[in-house]
């Protein structure tokens, strides 16, 4: 713990771009969130909109501490959480689907079937096309990299060194400088945005109203 902040503090001065494109994501959150009033017919987005602020959060961390996988993990979570938002503003009949997933086997199975990945991208490249060939494109790498424990995931962060008769191998918790770092980077920054479009299409007057739309179009630049 103590070396995974010790390396936050080094990305906050050596990776500076990069990190500030993640403060600048979390502050757009910020700004939509400690000023609303929701209406009743928007509060399951609300809480997603939480959860999701709060999964990017914790990728940031993570990446900035330069473990290599666990912000795939968070980042999976984020944009699942913004596209449920989304989803459920465009279907409110899914919002009671959703909230009894646990009532029983039936309730389980209704619930997976109408939170299907390809229903929950449909809802989003319905409302953004463009918006939902980034989610597509994120998500996949969000599972390949880490959300799930996929081979890239594990084999993309170890070394292995042949010792005579034996084989070393050596996985990474932590990742130095290098392009594992700056994917992690990049990619938390490209999910946080990529969320923030999608719970637009949900408190779009909220997001033009407090120039938060504006700020994804700049967050955009070097993404």
């Amino acid at each position: 713990m103590d070396a995974a902040l010790s390396n936050r503090f080094g990305t906050f001065v050596n990776k500076r771009p990069m990190y500030d494109h993640l403060v600048g994501v979390d502050r757009a959150f910020v700004e939509i969130s400690k000023r609303w009033t929701i209406p009743r017919s928007k509060a399951l987005a609300a809480l997603l909109f939480v959860r999701c602020h709060s999964a990017f959060r914790t990728a940031a961390g993570n990446a900035a501490a330069g473990q290599p996988v666990e912000p795939y993990i968070m980042n999976r979570a984020t944009l699942e959480s913004a596209a449920y938002a989304l989803h459920i503003h465009r279907e409110p009949a899914l919002g009671p689907v959703w909230l009894n997933r646990h009532q029983d086997e039936v309730s389980m199975k209704a619930m997976k079937a109408a939170f299907s990945y390809r229903k929950v991208l449909a809802a989003v490249t319905a409302v953004n096309q463009h918006a939902g060939e980034r989610f597509e494109k994120l998500y996949q790498r969000t599972i390949d990299f880490g959300g799930h424990p996929n081979e890239r995931s594990v084999t993309g962060n170890m070394s292995m060194v042949e010792e005579g008769d034996r084989r070393v191998m050596l996985p990474f918790m932590l990742q130095g400088d290098g392009p594992a770092l700056d994917l992690a980077l990049k990619t938390t920054a490209q999910c946080g945005v990529c969320s923030l479009e999608i719970l637009q299409e949900v408190f779009g007057a909220l997001f033009e109203l407090l120039g938060v739309k504006a700020a994804i179009l700049e967050l955009r630049k070097g993404l």
